[in-house]
């Protein structure tokens, strides 16, 4: 596995899809992206596994497209991510996170508050924390952003990652469905709920029902999409200094 995420970057987002939820789906698949050394035998067929696979490969190239989405929570709560490979983007409320090779920003916006009568409204205070630049998803950062955003939104990537996890349980059991126009597959194990993860034509999620990293059960729904995204996404908001 001497390949990185640069030289080979469809192998780098499919190995973060798979790892986006990461532990028990990620060794199996990892298995799969490398060459077995002949000398060894190889390791028994996981059909769920394959599943999921299939619908992951699906995913990378919807991921390397120009996007705007925006989802909705079970709670109603609305996020908007912007992705032009390999940056994204997440909005929602006064949370930022974005997501580049040059840099990660997680930046919180917190109200003004109401001005006196006859006073200029005051600017609403921004911080942002500032981390190094990543050319594809790890596991930290997909519960980053799931956390940020209150534990119920997860990036698309984690999602396919949770079905993983789910497919190397026990008494696994897989389904496909359709959602409009998206090809869906549902996999369940002994001890573990159901999840399902829909994909539409253009390789995009367009729903997700079952677990986050922070154990907390949401459903994501995409509302709409534009196949375009602008330079801006990808600006942090300006920090404000402190008074």
């Amino acid at each position: 596995m001497s390949e990185t995420p640069r030289n080979n970057p469809k192998k780098a987002l499919l190995s973060a899809i798979i790892a986006g939820a990461l532990t028990l789906g990620f060794a199996g698949m990892m298995a799969k992206s490398c060459d077995t050394p002949p000398k060894h035998q190889a390791q028994p067929a996981n059909p769920a596994l394959e599943l999921v696979d299939q619908f992951a490969s699906r995913l990378v190239l919807g991921l390397e497209t120009d996007a705007t989405m925006q989802y909705t929570t079970t709670s109603g709560v609305v996020v908007i991510v912007s992705q032009s490979s390999p940056r994204r983007a997440y909005r929602s409320g006064g949370v930022t996170y974005i997501s580049t090779p040059d840099g990660t920003y997680l930046c919180h916006t917190a109200p003004a508050p109401s001005p006196a009568k006859g006073k200029k409204a005051a600017q609403p205070s921004v911080s942002c924390q500032e981390g190094p630049g990543v050319d594809s998803m790890s596991p930290s950062q997909a519960k980053t952003i799931s956390e940020a955003f209150g534990g119920e939104f997860l990036a698309p990537e984690a999602a396919l990652g949770r079905l993983a996890t789910i497919a190397n349980g026990e008494g696994v059991r897989t389904g496909t469905s359709k959602r409009g126009d998206a090809q869906c597959v549902s996999v369940a194990a002994t001890g573990l709920r159901t999840e399902t993860a829909c994909i539409n034509p253009a390789g995009l999620l367009a729903y997700f029902e079952g677990t986050t990293d922070g154990g907390k059960a949401t459903r994501l729904v995409l509302e709409y999409t534009t196949p375009s995204v602008t330079a801006e996404a990808f600006v942090p908001p300006r920090t404000t200094a402190k008074p």
